[in-house]
């Protein structure tokens, strides 16, 4: 049971810190990244505080609505959601240095490091969900809605935030540097690519599995299989 418990949390975390390196890939693309880490990066262009740091905050403040919305209904398991939130803006600061080599040199290699940056959030997203422990706030926040609304989609309620912080991050980024940085068309394609490509990622793992069980059936040698996932 403790193995299981450990094994999960660390394909959670896997999770996390992929999403964690395709956000700081977007970044370096330097055509916005993805509608949830859009304001903090924003507010790290215009400010000494690092986009990790911005993002912590941020999804702070989604945990203390969620907690708003749910009251009664909120669980203390959620509470994982605090830790969570803080290694999170951890991996975003640890990826942002790791990519800073990252420096795309014409308007095609721009596009080509955001179709990375949303492929890596897309596995981030979908190793993050696995284990079924828990979620960043930005998700939970969504979560929270749809059950206080229950005649409103979660993914309607998605959509309704990506919007949101869109037009929060357009006028703070017009207000504060008198451009557009942070947030750009690489945003919207992020906001509307991710949850596309989510399934086909799925898909993929699944046949994999389905391949591995197979070999492992036929051929009883030991090895590393992704049964648990």
């Amino acid at each position: 049971m403790v193995f299981q418990h450990v094994q999960r949390t660390i394909i959670f975390v896997s999770g996390v810190f992929i999403m964690s390196f395709g956000i700081a890939v977007g970044i370096r693309a330097d055509l916005g990244t993805t509608p949830l880490a859009s304001l903090p990066t924003v507010l790290s262009f215009a400010t000494p505080l690092s986009v990790g740091w911005y993002i912590v905050i941020l999804n702070m403040i989604f945990f203390l609505l969620q907690v708003l919305i749910l009251r009664r209904r909120f669980t203390r398991v959620q509470l994982m959601q605090i830790p969570i939130t803080f290694v999170f803006g951890s991996f975003v600061d640890l990826s942002m240095y790791f990519t800073r080599w990252i420096e795309p040199t014409s308007y095609l290699t721009q596009w080509i490091w955001v179709l990375v940056s949303v492929v890596l959030v897309a596995i981030g997203v979908y190793i993050e969900t696995l284990p079924r422990l828990s979620y960043l706030p930005g998700n939970g926040v969504v979560v929270a809605l749809t059950v206080v609304q229950n005649r409103i989609s979660f993914g309607s309620n998605k959509i309704i935030l990506d919007v949101v912080l869109l037009i929060i991050s357009v006028a703070a980024s017009l207000l504060l540097m008198g451009e557009l940085a942070g947030v750009r068309e690489g945003t919207v394609f992020s906001a509307v690519t991710v949850g596309i490509i989510i399934p086909i990622v799925e898909a993929v793992h699944k046949r994999f599995r389905i391949r591995r069980a197979g070999r492992s059936f036929s051929d009883p040698s030991p090895g590393i299989t992704l049964n648990t996932l």
